[in-house]
């Protein structure tokens, strides 16, 4: 069943206009690869990026089910029919839609598996719409909540980044699964059945400056964002020279950019960015502080506001400085990555893929390469990667662990009271809380994970490559969910 229904939403389609801000010179700078700009964009899970001339095939947007798809973001909804959907974005430029309760609000019960098979979504969002290009892939999925108490999903990624009402979401679900409003029944959600295609409009669209990469026809990829809901800002880590993009959500403006190579000079990264976090005031340092991390393996801490830079640490060198609070789960028990042909800071040896926080505690997980800008070394026998944990308010590096395969995203579960951090080895990894030490593993469906989703119910969501996602409850998978349209 395909829908379209234009009215749900009455805004129109905004383009944030950038000639307020006059754009810095797009000229090629030294020292930045723009291959390497290419993270997320590559359907073989065990390849951090594919330098390419070829053009994107888009003939499988929101087509099948396929191990070419690749779920990147996603998370768990506001509250809407005293339930949470979990809400997953992917390299096919798709927003879809699950319900994980369709017999029971029990959460104990919604999970288990089922002779059924995995849920299907109950609702898929094409965000290239009419005007879908060769670069749509969705890379990173968050919902905020604004000052005015209105609830926004934001999905970034190849089209830039895209705010939508949680509220037109809503009424297309209420469409889908039983007509509207009048059927609540848990009979009218049931997981076999046929699920509904529909054509929102975002409410707005941030896009970041033209870069050399758009004359290669390429876009320029917000990779992750984040929202500091004290300033009504909106921060977005791109894989272009500017870095960082600071957004006003209320005037739909950019007000600048911050932490880019363009401003290496001054303090910024020397390559393009991966994460950036917007740390709330009752974790530590206040909301105005920013965190990013990117390719160069480096970490910033940024005044948000003021987009000043505080502080910029290697997460590899200060591994290698600390050895003696670094443990090693890699093969060769090794608690140092740096290899002897490499130098700190150079962007040629580590990455920061994801970051996390709790309280006081900030994760910091990513990947290392032991051959300057090798691609089979960033999965192959001679690839590792890293997760460790810092004291947020004094910004201090407290524990580490070298891990064997590279680590892609990190996340904290608040009912296992732990960090859970996913990588390319088809397994999930639980940390310790306060000390970088492995506390259990457990296989996944995604031979390499790249989101993990909690809900406030104990379950747990993980994707990646693959249309397959499994749903876990006290660290044992459940149920699955799978992308099909």
């Amino acid at each position: 069943l395909v829908v379209t229904n234009r009215d749900l939403v009455s805004n129109k389609l905004k383009t944030i206009a950038m000639a307020s801000i006059a754009p810095i010179s797009t000229a090629p700078i030294s020292g930045v690869n723009v291959a390497k700009r290419k993270f997320f964009q590559c359907n073989d899970p065990y390849v951090k990026y594919h330098p390419s001339n070829k053009t994107k095939d888009t003939s499988t947007v929101c087509k099948s089910p396929s191990a070419s798809t690749i779920i990147y973001g996603s998370a768990f909804s506001p509250p809407y029919r005293s339930k949470r959907y979990f809400v997953a974005c992917t390299s096919n430029g798709c927003i879809a839609v699950w319900d994980t309760q369709p017999s029971s609000s029990a959460p104990s019960q919604d999970v288990n598996l089922d002779k059924s098979g995995p849920l299907k979504p109950i609702l898929i969002v094409d965000v290239g719409g009419e005007s879908r290009s060769n670069n749509n892939a969705l890379y990173d999925l968050q919902f905020i909540q604004t000052s005015n108490g209105d609830h926004l999903l934001i999905a970034s990624g190849d089209p830039g980044t895209v705010v939508y009402k949680w509220s037109n979401f809503e009424a297309a679900i209420a469409a889908a699964v039983d007509g509207g409003e009048a059927c609540l029944a848990p009979k009218c959600q049931d997981p076999s059945s046929v699920e509904a295609s529909f054509d929102l409009h975002p409410v707005t669209t941030f896009r970041p400056h033209p870069s050399p990469a758009n004359s290669f026809g390429e876009s320029v990829e917000i990779n992750s964002t984040s929202y500091s809901k004290s300033d009504g800002i909106l921060f977005g880590a791109a894989g272009d020279m500017y870095g960082c993009y600071q957004w006003d959500l209320a005037t739909e403006k950019l007000l600048g950019t911050f932490g880019g190579a363009s401003r290496f000079d001054n303090g910024g990264h020397r390559d393009y960015l991966h994460v950036v976090k917007a740390i709330p005031e009752n974790e530590g340092m206040g909301s105005r502080y920013v965190i990013t991390g990117g390719e160069d393996g480096n970490m910033g801490f940024w005044d948000g506001k003021d987009r000043k830079l505080i502080e910029m640490m290697n997460v590899q060198t200060t591994m290698d400085k600390n050895k003696d609070l670094v443990t090693s789960n890699a093969t060769s028990n090794n608690r140092s990555f740096m290899s002897s042909s490499s130098t700190p800071n150079n962007g040629s040896n580590s990455w920061v893929s994801s970051i996390g926080t709790n309280g006081n505690w900030l994760a910091v997980c990513g990947g290392a390469e032991t051959t300057n800008n090798s691609i089979t070394s960033r999965s192959g026998p001679s690839s590792s990667g890293f997760m460790t944990l810092w004291h947020l308010p004094t910004r201090t590096f407290t524990s580490g662990c070298v891990t064997r395969e590279s680590l892609n995203s990190v996340v904290y579960n608040h009912s296992l009271d732990c960090f859970v951090s996913g990588g390319n080895e088809g397994r999930i990894s639980f940390w310790e809380s306060t000390n970088a030490v492995r506390s259990g593993r457990s296989w996944s469906t995604p031979p390499a994970t790249y989101t993990i989703s909690n809900n406030n119910d104990d379950v747990m969501v993980v994707g990646g490559s693959g249309s397959t996602l499994d749903c876990f409850v006290d660290r044992v998978k459940v149920s699955q969910l799978q992308f099909i349209s």
